[in-house]
């Protein structure tokens, strides 16, 4: 594209005092008079380029415009190549490695080498575990949907697995942990949000949209993201004393305050969401934890532990070949 030539013309002009149409064109894999037309159209958006003529012309960019864009600080380069490791790809634009590479390529050598050492040193990955494969297609179509301002229709399986179709106007794409989230408006329901992994089609229409003057996806997506959170913050506090070597069992998942340690115990202050889930996790935390309030909260293990002892107390027949006991088990 046009575009992306022009400014990797500006690029290769930055980063050297001056430079021959030729060097241009071999650099650009164009002709000679596609580099002077692109020269043409640079001077006439504002870039100060100018030619100079004799054996040791060129094509120059003014100077204070090259210092201008080289100016990076140390931090800011950190910034920019650290972000190339993000989740661009999947929605297919595999190009941001390589746009990092020619703008390392313009920057003067100090600064080229510490946007080098800052790769080197630096990595964001921002994808949860166990991700598996994206939905790559789909969120490509969206992409060009929200860009050309396409209403859309899609089947949509929500989180009790009912499976919906909707025509939407898309507004946006969000990446939060590695996953992607559509934010559109929905005829009589306004502004919602969407979970791209349960996109089972989609499809782009030929009528398109006024996108709201005053939609800011930024804005609406901090708004959001508050507002469940403050609807989360209503939490079941429980006290344990737990085997200090089985802390991982509760810390590793929620909010705790330490109240107190001792030899091989300690007291912890727990934020559960609720009392069921308080309940599973003292039964899997099983002799290894003691109950110190609420006490109301023992009836509820009580329950589960019944519930789990007239299901599976009666061992049911083991299959052909499949081990049921310990016994013989790799331990870790």
């Amino acid at each position: 594209m046009r575009s992306q030539r022009l400014v990797s013309c500006m690029l290769l002009l930055q980063s050297k005092r001056r430079t021959t149409a030729r060097d241009l064109a071999t650099s650009l894999e164009v002709s000679t008079r596609t580099v002077y037309r692109d020269v043409e159209a640079l001077c006439a958006s504002g870039v100060p380029i100018h030619m100079e003529r004799g054996p040791l012309g060129g094509i120059v960019l003014a100077d204070d415009y090259r210092r201008a864009l080289a100016q990076f600080t140390d931090g800011e380069l950190q910034a920019l190549f650290a972000a190339g490791t993000g989740p661009m790809a999947d929605l297919g634009l595999s190009a941001l490695p390589q746009a990092l590479q020619k703008l390392a390529g313009a920057l003067p050598a100090p600064q080229r080498r510490a946007a080098e050492a800052s790769r080197s040193r630096l990595l964001l990955d921002h994808n949860r575990w166990s991700r598996g494969e994206q939905p790559t297609s789909i969120l490509a179509q969206l992409r060009g949907a929200c860009e050309r301002e396409r209403r859309i229709r899609l089947e949509y399986r929500d989180r009790n697995r009912a499976v919906t179709e909707r025509t939407l106007e898309p507004l946006g794409l969000v990446a939060k942990a590695g996953v992607w989230y559509l934010i559109a408006s929905e005829r009589e329901k306004g502004y919602r949000t969407f979970r791209v992994e349960r996109i089972l089609t989609v499809r782009e229409l030929s009528e398109t949209f006024a996108r709201p003057a005053d939609f800011n996806l930024e804005t609406y997506w901090n708004e959001s993201v508050a507002s469940l959170e403050r609807a989360s913050e209503t939490t079941y506090d429980v006290v344990l004393r737990l085997r200090s070597e089985q802390l991982w069992r509760v810390t590793s998942f929620w909010k705790t305050e330490v109240l107190a340690e001792e030899r091989d115990t300690t007291t912890l202050r727990i934020a559960f969401p609720s009392p069921e889930m308080a309940g599973v996790h003292l039964i899997l935390c099983g002799e290894a934890a003691e109950l110190v309030s609420p006490a109301e909260l023992a009836s509820t293990v009580a329950a589960y532990a019944r519930a789990a002892l007239t299901r599976y107390a009666t061992k049911p027949p083991a299959a052909d070949g499949v081990q049921t006991s310990m016994e013989g088990a790799p331990r870790a």
